[in-house]
C-alpha cells in the first residue's frame, strides 16, 4: 500500500488544489488486508484518496502480477499506459522519489483554462454532480429569460471532440436536469478521465469540467 502521509501531502493534495479533477491518486493494498485493516489505514493516516483492497487478486485488479508487489510508485495516463514504475528503477526500501512522480504526472496534465469555475454567467447556469463521479452525474442547467430557449448540452473529451448529446431542444426558464452515465452516442463506456459538459444557448456558451472514475 502506498505511503499515506506522503502521499496524501506531496502529491493527492498538491494535485487537487493545482490541477483539480485531473489526477486520480489509488492506495492499493496487495496484501489483500481486510476491510478493518485499510479502515485503520485510512484513518492513521488521514489519507482522503480511494484506498483499493485485494489488490493481488483478481477481483482487485491483478496489481501485484501487473506492476509489483509493496514499496511502488506507478504513473498511469488517461489511456492505461504506464509512464513511470517506480520498481523498474528503483529497490525496495528506496522507491518513493517525489521529483520524478511529480514530473511526470505534470507531462500529463493540463493547465485549467477556458472553464469558469462559477456557477452562474448573466442569468445562465451550468453545474455537474457528483464530481469526480462512478455511476451517473446528474447535468443541472438553467436560464431566467422570458421565453424557452433552445439549448444544446455535450460531453466533450479533453481533444474536444463531442462524445455524447444529453439534451437538444427549446427549455423554458428555470432549472432543468439531466444524467450523463459516461457512455459515448452509441452506448459504449467511456474510460475514466476528465470530460467537459457543455451548454450552448443562443449567444451564450457554459463547460464544466467532470471526472470519470473506475
Amino acid at each position: 500500500m502506498a505511503d499515506g502521509p506522503s502521499v496524501q501531502d506531496d502529491i493527492n493534495e498538491y494535485y487537487q488544489n493545482n490541477y483539480p479533477g485531473q489526477v486520480q491518486v489509488i492506495g492499493v493494498d496487495t496484501w489483500n488486508g481486510t476491510q478493518a485493516q485499510l479502515r485503520g489505514f485510512k484513518n492513521t493516516t488521514g489519507a482522503t484518496y480511494p484506498l483499493l483492497l485485494n489488490g493481488s487478486l483478481a477481483t482487485g485488479g491483478n496489481v501485484e502480477a501487473l506492476i509489483g508487489t509493496y514499496d511502488n510508485y506507478v504513473v498511469i495516463n488517461k489511456q492505461g499506459i504506464v509512464r513511470y514504475h517506480a520498481a523498474d528503477i528503483w529497490p525496495h526500501g528506496n522507491r518513493y522519489h517525489l521529483n520524478e512522480i511529480r514530473t511526470t504526472v505534470d507531462s500529463l496534465v493540463t493547465p485549467t483554462v477556458d472553464v469558469d469555475p462559477a456557477p452562474r454567467v448573466s442569468g445562465y447556469t451550468l453545474a455537474a454532480a457528483p464530481n469526480p463521479f462512478r455511476g451517473a452525474a446528474e447535468i443541472v442547467f438553467s436560464h431566467d429569460g422570458d421565453v424557452a430557449l433552445p439549448v444544446i448540452v455535450t460531453v466533450h473529451d479533453v481533444s474536444g471532440r463531442r462524445v455524447a448529446t444529453l439534451h437538444e431542444g427549446p427549455v423554458p426558464a428555470g432549472v432543468q436536469r439531466v444524467s450523463w452515465s459516461g457512455f459515448d452516442s452509441r452506448g459504449e463506456p467511456m474510460r475514466p478521465g476528465v470530460y467537459l459538459v457543455r451548454a450552448a444557448w443562443p449567444g451564450q456558451v457554459l463547460a464544466r469540467r467532470i471526472v470519470r472514475v473506475r
